[in-house]
């Protein structure tokens, strides 16, 4: 009866120190989980994500329960790529990017906070790009109309110019030019901006005859000699 009840105590003391033994490393275990889940913690806080996603992929090695952390490591991982994508100018999927990292709610609000901030960051960048393309595409076209009124302007002058010398030099009198010529002079000269209202269809004829004799245009000739 005494050697069972030594054999009894000898394995109830076993039986304790391995207990304690391994309360002992699980403790050790647990005191390194937390350790590790800290220094991560503290590395997002400073922006140093690569050494928080190695501090956090240490500490599944002292836990059972794996997913909290692998979430974390995921979301780190999703907000470097949405940094690298605004650093590039990578705007909408910078956008995209932040938007998956507020997908983690058992994660770092911190990094949901400045995912936030990302986002309205690339918006804004995204209709500085917009406004500007519209104010060039504006730009560009008050410039081809301007380009096509110029044009215009000019096929204007030279159809004013029209009335070339050897027009005007087969009229040697007034009497010699007809009406159909004095209209198509009066026109000429309002196109080319020639102001034609005080003058009387004899006083084209005299200034088509004085321009044969130059010789030059109708136009030419009133722009020179003052529409006398």
């Amino acid at each position: 009866m005494k050697k069972f009840l030594l054999f009894l105590g000898i394995l109830l003391l076993i039986a304790v120190a391995v207990g304690l033994y391994a309360w002992h490393l699980t403790g050790q275990r647990s005191d390194k989980f937390k350790r590790l889940q800290s220094e991560a913690r503290q590395y997002v806080q400073d922006e140093k994500y690569a050494k928080a996603r190695r501090s956090l992929t240490d500490s599944l090695d002292y836990v059972v329960k794996q997913e909290p952390t692998e979430n974390k490591i995921d979301q780190i991982s999703n907000f470097q790529t949405a940094v690298n994508f605004l650093k590039v100018a990578n705007y909408s999927d910078a956008i995209t990017s932040f938007q998956s990292v507020l997908k983690y709610q058992k994660a770092y609000a911190i990094l949901s906070s400045r995912s936030n901030q990302g986002i309205k960051t690339a918006q804004a960048a995204i209709d500085k790009q917009k406004a500007e393309t519209a104010a060039a595409n504006s730009a560009e076209s008050q410039r081809a109309q301007q380009a096509d009124a110029a044009a215009k302007s000019s096929s204007a002058a030279a159809a004013a110019s029209s009335v070339a010398s050897e027009w005007t030099e087969a009229y040697k009198t007034s009497a010699s030019v007809p009406q159909n010529v004095v209209v198509q002079a009066r026109k000429n000269l309002q196109q080319a901006g020639i102001k034609v209202d005080s003058l009387t269809d004899d006083d084209i004829r005299n200034m088509i005859v004085a321009a044969g004799k130059v010789p030059e245009n109708i136009v030419t000739y009133a722009k020179q000699h003052g529409n006398k």
